[in-house]
């Protein structure tokens, strides 16, 4: 989407096609803004989980009751240690892929209402505006 202005529509009445339509686009933008959430929650989970996440059953014995073992393993140096593997260049790239992908939905819809045969011409205006980007001042 280009970002460009929004146009001014004064009277725009919206049919029951349209209302349906503006609804779903409300739907994928609420949608969104959880995904972001949720994507946000699961790296912290990923990252800070490890520390209540361990074995119970041991099968190195001697090694695991040395002091050296006992002070790498422990709770501070596995969150160090998550945080320094995770990948954040692929945590980022899953924000702007979901944004993306619902700019994408949205173009879709509004595309498809703007090529419909039974709506007046400031809807079709509207329409138009959304599916080639439009932002609202």
């Amino acid at each position: 989407m280009n970002q460009k202005i929004c146009p001014t529509l004064v009277g725009l009445i919206f049919d029951e096609q349209s209302q349906r339509a503006i609804n779903d686009i409300n739907r994928i933008t609420k949608t969104k803004k959880t995904g972001w959430f949720i994507i946000a929650i699961g790296q912290l989970a990923l990252i800070f989980g490890g520390n209540t996440v361990k074995s119970q059953t041991t099968a190195a014995g001697l090694i695991d009751n040395n002091l050296l073992f006992k002070s790498s393993s422990n709770g501070v140096s596995q969150t160090g240690y998550n945080i320094y593997t995770t990948n954040w260049e692929y945590f980022f790239q899953s924000f702007s892929h979901l944004e993306h992908y619902a700019e994408g939905q949205i173009s879709t819809i509004a595309g498809l209402q703007m090529i419909r045969s039974n709506i007046s011409a400031k809807e079709r205006q509207f329409w138009k505006a959304i599916h080639y980007g439009c932002k609202p001042q």
